[in-house]
């Protein structure tokens, strides 16, 4: 067993003896997570690092009080702190820890390998010569790779016990043109060896030449087609809306029309998507939530505690670091389009309308209206071929819409790490608003 883990197992000792002298109901959380980073910027400089974030975080209660805390940290120094801390924070409230015959775990698919720093320099090297050599007018301003993985344990005081490990790999890059906005491009994938170099590049290239320069937009309701890249933060948001908890709030969206081309589930336990787990952010057995399928909305879900007050179902929960206690969200979102639905196809469908190939900011909503609004690089398309670039438009519409205007799903798909995990293909929707911003 690695040192880490020997630390990390430490902690969760010490952090349950703690807690078990003074008769608690109690959960220890201990995370490793470790990053690497190669960089080349505007200055031609290469560089590279690694940083690595460890911690215990206890949830505790007893006589009608619950608290949590966090502590910064391995061994069993850490747990001791983590766990005085959660019974000095504790307040009246609710228990709000899942009992033991309802934790487990499910098959998930392993982690990737390990990211070797010298493999992953070498590729950033590799896909920063391929756009260098591109075409003239186009300036490679910025590349970046990231290599993650983690190790996680969730122990109670009632004798459940999970170990569960992610890793996962992202490359940006940003393209100055001549003309025009520069462009971001993201791409993630569970290891390098699956990243095509040669298509990374063709794509930055192809879609910043495309977007270069143009008129502007005309305001309108149109049709649109989504790369996967415009889609992905489209995606998070609309799941997010659909599992906040929002005491009976949702109503107005669960009424609303759903188009049947909607499939999309949070895959928590694989094998699609980037980030598969065993288990939930409080040891629920992972499980596929069905979010929208069949023309509908999937029942929602939730935390323990969340279910305890509102009905739904528990197992949704989600833990972006050891310093946070469990909250329903999305985590490894799948978008399943239509087989044999190509690129292609879907832009003889759009015929005329508009295609948007390249984000530029993230996704804005309204909460309260829950409108939306997105930035982004787009082609007017008639009759099926591109006649106009718009170097800059914002999408607009509103949650309500995303669901009933769904007309179609490729099959294209591509895994991106926003918010949460997200894999989607090209998307085309029926009447949103486009706006010029040029």
């Amino acid at each position: 067993m690695s040192r880490s883990r020997l630390a990390l197992d430490a902690a969760v000792q010490s952090a349950g003896e703690v807690l078990a002298r003074r008769g608690a109901r109690f959960e220890v959380f201990a995370r490793l997570g470790q990053t690497t980073v190669v960089t080349r910027d505007a200055d031609g400089e290469w560089r590279r690092g690694a940083t690595r974030e460890v911690g215990v975080a206890c949830r505790v209660a007893v006589g009608g009080r619950a608290g949590f805390a966090a502590a910064a940290g391995s061994g069993a120094r850490a747990g001791r702190e983590a766990a005085r801390a959660a019974l000095e924070a504790m307040v009246p409230d609710l228990d709000p820890l899942p009992p033991r015959d309802a934790l487990g775990t499910a098959p998930a698919p392993p982690p990737a390998a390990v990211i070797d720093l010298e493999a992953q320099e070498s590729f950033a090297r590799e896909i920063a010569a391929r756009l260098d050599r591109a075409r003239a007018g186009l300036q490679l301003a910025r590349v970046r790779t990231l290599g993650g993985a983690s190790t996680a344990t969730l122990a109670t005081g009632e004798g459940f016990r999970a170990r569960a490990e992610a890793s996962g790999v992202v490359v940006e890059l940003l393209v100055a043109p001549e003309r025009g906005p520069w462009r971001h491009f993201h791409f993630a994938a569970r290891e390098f060896a699956t990243l095509d170099l040669d298509a990374l590049a063709r794509r930055a290239v192809d879609a910043t030449l495309l977007t270069m320069a143009g008129p502007s937009a005309p305001h309108a309701l149109a049709d649109v087609l989504l790369a996967p890249a415009v889609a992905a933060p489209l995606v998070v948001a609309l799941a997010q809306e659909l599992v906040r908890p929002r005491d009976g709030a949702s109503a107005p969206l669960r009424a609303g029309r759903v188009s049947r081309a909607w499939r999309l589930t949070d895959q928590r336990a694989g094998p699609e998507g980037l980030l598969p787990l065993p288990c939930d952010g409080e040891g629920m057995p992972s499980a596929d939530l069905e979010l929208i399928g069949t023309g509908r909305i999937g029942p929602p879900h939730a935390t323990w505690a969340d279910a305890q007050r509102t009905g739904a179902a528990a197992g949704g929960a989600v833990r972006p670091s050891y310093r946070h206690p469990p909250a329903t969200g999305p985590a490894n979102l799948v978008v399943t389009g239509a087989p044999g639905t190509s690129q292609a196809r879907l832009l003889e469908r759009l015929d005329n309308g508009f295609y948007l190939a390249v984000p530029a900011g993230p996704v804005r909503v309204e909460p309260g209206r829950l409108a939306f609004a997105l930035r982004a690089a787009a082609v007017a398309i008639r009759r099926g071929r591109p006649v106009a670039a718009h170097p800059l438009v914002e999408l607009r519409g509103s949650i309500r819409r995303l669901l009933a205007g769904l007309e179609a799903a490729g099959d294209d798909g591509e895994a991106f790490s926003l918010a949460c995990a997200v894999t989607t293909p090209s998307l085309l929707f029926r009447r949103l608003g486009i706006a010029s911003l040029a």
